[in-house]
């Protein structure tokens, strides 16, 4: 008896740790860009002029590094979004287990706990039906 295993807990989680990350890339990117021009722009305003001019190259290069950050998390999430589609039932994918550990390590560096929590349970998920599909292939392998 074949039995099938579907994917559906780890595709939806993974669907919806995209859709979050997507969130917070595009807030990084339209929200926490702009604040920190205008906070930048507007701390610089009463200093000398010397000041002024380094704190502005150190605004923008703050700001490059958010935009960057930003673009570099909406990339991540598309990333996620494609692996989520194209997971296969039944079907040990190494590639799947490789990105969902790098993409955990990369969320847990940049502090994305709830990030980071829902591509852990999707692992886990993910980890426990591997061994499911290993144990119905060995029942349906002759001895």
């Amino acid at each position: 008896m074949m039995v099938t295993i579907k994917r559906g807990i780890e595709r939806k989680l993974l669907i919806v740790g995209s859709m979050w990350n997507a969130c917070t890339a595009l807030l990084t990117i339209f929200s926490y860009y702009n604040w920190f021009d205008q906070e930048g722009a507007a701390r610089l305003e009463s200093q000398e002029l010397n000041t002024m001019i380094a704190g502005s190259q150190m605004v923008n290069n703050v700001l490059q590094v958010i935009m960057l950050f930003g673009i570099f998390m909406l990339i991540g999430a598309v990333i996620n979004f494609v692996v989520a589609v194209k997971m296969k039932d039944n079907h040990i994918q190494k590639g799947v287990v490789v990105w969902m550990v790098v993409w955990g390590l990369i969320l847990v560096a940049s502090m994305d706990i709830i990030g980071f929590l829902i591509v852990l349970f999707a692992l886990v998920i993910y980890l426990a039906k591997n061994k499911a599909i290993k144990l119905s292939q060995q029942e349906m392998a002759p001895e």
